[in-house]
């Protein structure tokens, strides 16, 4: 009993490491994304040309020229 006890709380251990790394990943891209998008906004690049290249909703390339200009 106790050893089956110790096999799940291992195996969550390891699912919940996984899910972490995934979560850092999927935050690292979205940051990339947020980069390129500041990158091209100051290059002069349109935003809705920006929010096809990079994914990003056109609402939130609009959020991220309005910070630039400020």
């Amino acid at each position: 009993m106790i050893y089956n006890l110790e096999l799940t709380l291992e195996e969550m251990q390891q699912q919940a490491m996984k899910e972490g790394k995934l979560e850092g990943e999927r935050e690292g891209k979205l940051e990339g994304k947020l980069e390129a998008a500041r990158n091209a906004l100051i290059e002069g690049i349109e935003p809705t040309i920006v929010a096809k290249i990079t994914g990003l909703p056109l609402e939130t390339i609009r959020k991220i020229k309005l910070e630039l200009v400020n």
